[in-house]
């Protein structure tokens, strides 16, 4: 049998302090002792990653298969967003103590559902000019 975790949420599209429940399960080959689920964000692109845990519940167990309810309360910001040198993304990360069985879930929080895109400057017209160039 092969280790497996899984989080069940109803969706992935949540708003700012938005308040959700979802569940966690698990089937494994040997007790877990602890299952541990975390809600963060994480920055890609450009530059170095930055990494944050919002929030962690954590349960212990000596079943080899189980589930538990959860319940996060999101905060205001950061707002998932896509830009062109760097994007700010989060997730539910589900994770056994006593095994590598590891589960990712990405999430959207923003408050229209969707990931903000972060537009670029298309006419050079609409830059203005930095003044220590200006001879």
């Amino acid at each position: 049998m092969d280790d497996s975790i899984f989080i069940d949420l109803t969706t992935t599209e949540l708003q700012p302090g938005q308040q959700f429940t979802g569940k966690i399960l698990w089937a494994l080959e040997k007790a877990p002792q602890e299952v541990r689920l975390t809600l963060g964000w994480f920055t890609e692109g450009r530059g170095s990653t930055d990494r944050k845990i919002e929030a962690e519940l954590s349960w212990t167990s000596d079943a080899t298969s189980g589930e538990e309810p959860f319940e996060f309360t999101l905060p205001p910001s950061p707002y998932s967003f896509d830009g062109k040198l760097i994007s700010l993304n989060w997730e539910l990360s589900l994770s056994v103590k006593k095994g590598k069985a590891e589960h990712q879930l990405p999430i959207t929080v923003s408050p229209h559902g969707h990931i903000v895109e972060l537009s670029t400057v298309v006419d050079d017209s609409k830059r203005s000019p930095l003044s220590f160039l200006k001879r």
